[in-house]
């Protein structure tokens, strides 16, 4: 039996035992889950181990469990590499003769754009994990929680969106002490940049009132998140970092590996969001910037729930 299969059976006994104790009840629901990142580069891989706060994000922090425990983030890349921040959970690594990553990359440009978004270039196929979370995420499935909604009508959530709530405080979140700040290693969730869309979405925030109302633009997070490799805070209150890493030591390892022998390719004419509810498709889009070798994200795996 795998830990999370394990973890989820404990639980499940300690809900249904009455003669359990209360310690071990909360032991379900900690304030602090922990996570393992595990990244594959030269055929060298790197354990992150993360530390997330369920105390002061708990919604981005069960959104992130619930796509690691439905194996999302399993053989995907990091689709981004900047300075600061590296980004995955939008596509996977292929290595298969139709479509290999490899072969993408010494095609140069147009090869890549093709692993990236299909040979139509419109997000329907290639490597693109858009249209596999929009599918998990329909509120059918009950597999990935709705925290976004179209509306609230008599006291009720009506018509639950695939996105996600926007825990940081340029969307009304308010930490009074101890708020997570941009770091080395710190993960946070990210969504697409939607400027124009300041459409309102009713949230369904814990510890607030029922009906609060916000911006699309701030509650449009997917499954996208990003690997801080820099101490810079000026993002801090837009997007949400819920998790820190345990110890540094492999990711400096790895951003040292990487220093020696990266060689990039920068990607432009990538149309994303093709399949969100407010963006018109083939709209959106963006640049990104792929390494030679391929930084892969062989699993992400909770530890602790």
């Amino acid at each position: 039996m795998s830990f999370k299969k394990f973890g989820r059976f404990l639980c499940a006994v300690a809900i249904s035992g009455a003669a359990l104790t209360m310690p071990f009840l909360t032991g379900c629901n900690t304030d602090h889950p922990e996570a393992k990142i595990t990244i594959e580069y030269d055929s060298v891989t790197y354990v992150l181990e993360y530390k997330m706060y369920r105390n002061m994000y708990p919604q981005t922090v069960q959104h992130f469990i619930e796509l690691a425990d439905n194996d999302f983030y399993t053989d995907t890349i990091i689709h981004n590499y900047q300075s600061s921040y590296w980004y995955g959970g939008g596509y996977d690594y292929v290595e298969n003769d139709t479509l290999s990553y490899e072969d993408a990359y010494e095609e140069g440009e147009a090869g890549l754009l093709d692993y990236l978004m299909g040979k139509e270039g419109s997000g329907n196929g290639g490597a693109s994990k858009e249209e596999e979370y929009f599918n998990l995420a329909n509120p059918e499935l009950g597999k990935i929680t709705p925290s976004v909604y179209k509306d609230f009508i008599d006291g009720k959530y009506v018509q639950p969106l695939t996105t996600l709530i926007g825990e940081f405080s340029n969307n009304q979140h308010k930490i009074d002490n101890g708020a997570l700040r941009g770091s080395f290693g710190a993960l946070r969730m990210y969504y697409s940049s939607k400027t124009d869309h300041k459409e309102h979405v009713y949230l369904d925030k814990k510890g607030s009132a029922a009906g609060v109302m916000g911006e699309y633009r701030y509650n449009s997070a997917t499954s996208l998140f990003s690997i801080q490799t820099s101490t810079s805070t000026s993002s801090d209150s837009s997007y949400c970092i819920f998790a820190t890493l345990k110890n540094t030591d492999k990711l400096t390892e790895l951003r040292s590996a990487m220093k020696n022998n990266v060689n990039t390719r920068s990607v432009s004419r990538i149309y994303i969001d093709n399949y969100d509810e407010f963006v018109d498709k083939n709209v959106n889009e963006t640049s990104y910037t792929l390494t030679k070798k391929p930084l892969i994200v062989r699993s992400v795996e909770i530890t602790k729930y």
